[in-house]
C-alpha cells in the first residue's frame, strides 16, 4: 500500500515515515505546501501529520487534489473537543502497537472508499434531481402553451426526444429556452 505522509511540522515524538515504512509501507513524505506537486503520482491513501488547529484547512487542500482516504496523525495530548472533520475516514497515533496500526489503517480504507462511494452517488442522484425539476418544469409549460394535461405535455416531449434521438433533459432544457425568450419579447 503507497501512503503520501503530508506534515506540516513533522511529528518529533515518533517519526511518522519511519513508523509507516517499518509496517511494510512504502511512503512518500512531503511538505503540506507542496502536497500538490503530488498529485500526479498514485497513493492509496494520505496521512496528514498536523497539529488539530490546521487539520481543517490542510484536508480541505488535500481534498482539492487527490480523491482518496484520509487520515489524520494525531499527537494532541487532549482529545479533541469537537468531532473531526467529516472527510477523515481514520486517525492513528503513536500509542498505537503494530496491530492497533494496521488494524485502523485497513478500516480507515474500508471507511473512505464507502465515504467516496456515498459521495460519487450524492452527486449523481443530485444531478438526476436537477434534471427531473427541469423535465417537470418544462411539462408544466408545455402543457400551458399547448392547453394539454400535463402527461399529454409529456409524452410530447418523449415523443420529440426519440424522434430527435436526443435525452428527455435536451429536449426539456430547449422548451425551456423558449419559453424564456418568448417571455422576453412578449
Amino acid at each position: 500500500m503507497k501512503i503520501l505522509h503530508v506534515h506540516d511540522i513533522p511529528t518529533t515524538k515518533c517519526r511518522v515515515e519511519v513508523r509507516l515504512k517499518d509496517l511494510g509501507f512504502q511512503v512518500r513524505s512531503v511538505e503540506a505546501g507542496s502536497m500538490a506537486a503530488a498529485k500526479h503520482m498514485r497513493f492509496d491513501m494520505i496521512v496528514l501529520d498536523v497539529p488539530a488547529c490546521r487539520l481543517k484547512p490542510w484536508l480541505y487542500e488535500a481534498n482539492q487534489h487527490f480523491v482518496l482516504p484520509y487520515f489524520w496523525w494525531c499527537e494532541e495530548r487532549k482529545p479533541a473537543t469537537t468531532a473531526p472533520h467529516e472527510k477523515l475516514d481514520g486517525i492513528l497515533c503513536c500509542g498505537m502497537n503494530d496491530n492497533e496500526l494496521h488494524w485502523s489503517i485497513l478500516l480507515g480504507v474500508k471507511n473512505g472508499h464507502r465515504r467516496l462511494h456515498l459521495e460519487r452517488e450524492y452527486t449523481f442522484l443530485s444531478k438526476k434531481l436537477e434534471e427531473r425539476k427541469l423535465v417537470d418544469h418544462a411539462k408544466i409549460i408545455l402543457s400551458k402553451i399547448n392547453n394539454v394535461s400535463e402527461t399529454r405535455a409529456y409524452e410530447m416531449m418523449r415523443t420529440q426526444a426519440m424522434n430527435e434521438r436526443k435525452k428527455l433533459i435536451d429536449v426539456a432544457a430547449t422548451v425551456l429556452q423558449e419559453s424564456h425568450l418568448t417571455a422576453r419579447e412578449g
